[in-house]
C-alpha cells in the first residue's frame, strides 16, 4: 500500500479541518468571552480565547465517523458493531464522555474529583468494549500476561469478562496519560507539539509494525494537531483548554494500546513529561499539597526560571520529545534490549536536566542577591 496516497489526504484533509474550525472556534469564544484571564500561577498577560480543542476532538471524531461509514479502514478486530469496530466505538465513547467534562471545566469549571470521575468513566467505556492491556514486557525480555484473574459478570441481560490486571492496568494508563498531558498544557503549543510528535512516532512504529488501522488513526490525530499548532503556539491566539489536552492524553492512551502493546514505546516518547508529573506530584504529596494543586514547578517553568522565553522552552522540549520519539520507534522494532537501553538513557537525560537546571536557577538567584 501507498504511504502517500493511503495516508497523506487523511493528514492533510484534518489539518484543514481543525486549522478552519479553529478560526470559528476562536471567534465564538470571543463573542461569548469564554476566555483564560491571566493569574500569577498562569504565564499569559492577556485574556485569550479558550476551547480550541472543541476544533481537535471534532475534527478527529468526525474524520473517524467517516472512514468507518466509507470504508472498513478503521477496523482492528473482526468483530463490528453496526459498520464500527467494537473497540473504537468504545474508544469513541470515552472520548465523546471527556469532551463533555472537559467542556464543562473550561465553561464552569470542576474540582478536580469531579474531573477525575469523567476520567474514570471514559476509561472504563474503553475496557467495556473489549480493549485491554493483555501483556506487558518486563526487563529481561519475558512476558507477563494480565489475563490470569478473570472475573465473569451479567449485566442488563449481557456477558462480560472483566480480565482484573490488565483491564485496571488500561484504566490506569489512559487516566494517568489524560493527566500527564492536561499538566503538559502550561507553555504556548507545548502539549500540542509533544503530544504531535508522540502522534507522528505511533504512526510510524504501526506502519513497520503492519497495522494499517492504528497508522491511520495516528495520522488522522496528527493531522489536527497540526491543523492547531499554528493558533496556538507562542503568542497564542487560542488555549486549547481541558476539553483540548485531556482528549489529547486520552486519544495517545488509545493509540498506545489499540493494536498491541506499544506502552513502553508510549512511555519513551513521553518519557520526560511522565517523569516530571511523578516527580511534581510525589514531591505534592510528600509536602502535604493536593497532588492536583497548581504550582510553577513542572519543567518548564523550571526552564522558564533559567532565563529562557517560552519559544525556547518549547522548542527545547520539542527536540528532546523528537529525539526520543526516533528512539522510541528504533526500539520498538528493534526488541526489548533496545528498549531497556533507552529508557535507561531517559532517565539518565531526566537527572543531568534536573541537575543543570538546579545549578543554573541557583547561579541566578545569587546574581539577583548581588
Amino acid at each position: 500500500m501507498n504511504i502517500i496516497n493511503s495516508y497523506l489526504p487523511a493528514f492533510v484533509v484534518a489539518a484543514l479541518i481543525c486549522g478552519g474550525l479553529t478560526f470559528y472556534v476562536k471567534k465564538m469564544a470571543e463573542k461569548f468571552k469564554l476566555t483564560d484571564l491571566p493569574s500569577p500561577r498562569k504565564i499569559h498577560t492577556k485574556p485569550i480565547p479558550r476551547l480550541g480543542g472543541v476544533a481537535i476532538v471534532i475534527t478527529v471524531i468526525g474524520l473517524v465517523l467517516a472512514y468507518s461509514l466509507a470504508s472498513q479502514r478503521l477496523s482492528f478486530t473482526s468483530f463490528h458493531i453496526w459498520v464500527f469496530d467494537k473497540r473504537l466505538l468504545g474508544a469513541l465513547i470515552g472520548a465523546g464522555i471527556l469532551f463533555i467534562v472537559g467542556i464543562i471545566d473550561d465553561i464552569w469549571g470542576m474540582k478536580p474529583w469531579q474531573k477525575l470521575i469523567g476520567h474514570l468513566l471514559a476509561a472504563a467505556m474503553v475496557v467495556v468494549f473489549g480493549l485491554s492491556i493483555d501483556y506487558v514486557r518486563i526487563f529481561s525480555g519475558h512476558i507477563i500476561y494480565l489475563n490470569s484473574w478473570i472475573v465473569p459478570i451479567a449485566l442488563f441481560g449481557y456477558h462480560y469478562t472483566f480480565v482484573v490486571w490488565g483491564d485496571l492496568l488500561t484504566i490506569f494508563w489512559i487516566i494517568l496519560l489524560i493527566n500527564t498531558v492536561n499538566f503538559l498544557d502550561g507553555l504556548d503549543g507545548l502539549a500540542v507539539g509533544v503530544s504531535l510528535i508522540a502522534g507522528l512516532s505511533l504512526f510510524f512504529l504501526s506502519l513497520s509494525l503492519n497495522q494499517p488501522a492504528v497508522a491511520l488513526l495516528a495520522i488522522i490525530f496528527s493531522g489536527a494537531l497540526t491543523g492547531f499548532l499554528p493558533w496556538n503556539f507562542n503568542p497564542a491566539r487560542i488555549f486549547m483548554g481541558d476539553s483540548g489536552s485531556m482528549f489529547l492524553g486520552y486519544m495517545l492512551g488509545i493509540l498506545s494500546i489499540i493494536s498491541g502493546g506499544k506502552i513502553a514505546t508510549a512511555f519513551l516518547i513521553l518519557g520526560l513529561p511522565l517523569l516530571d508529573v511523578i516527580w511534581v506530584v510525589s514531591r505534592r504529596i510528600f509536602h502535604g499539597a493536593s497532588p492536583f494543586a497548581a504550582d510553577k514547578l513542572h519543567l518548564h517553568h523550571r526552564l522558564l526560571k533559567i532565563g529562557l522565553t517560552q519559544r525556547q522552552a518549547v522548542l527545547v522540549l520539542y527536540l528532546i520529545a523528537a529525539a526520543f520519539g526516533v528512539v522510541a520507534v528504533v526500539a520498538g522494532i528493534s526488541g526489548t534490549q533496545t528498549k531497556v537501553e533507552a529508557f535507561l538513557g531517559l532517565l539518565g537525560l531526566m537527572l543531568a536536566l534536573v541537575i543543570m537546571l538546579i545549578v543554573l536557577e541557583y547561579r541566578r538567584r545569587a546574581r539577583n542577591v548581588e
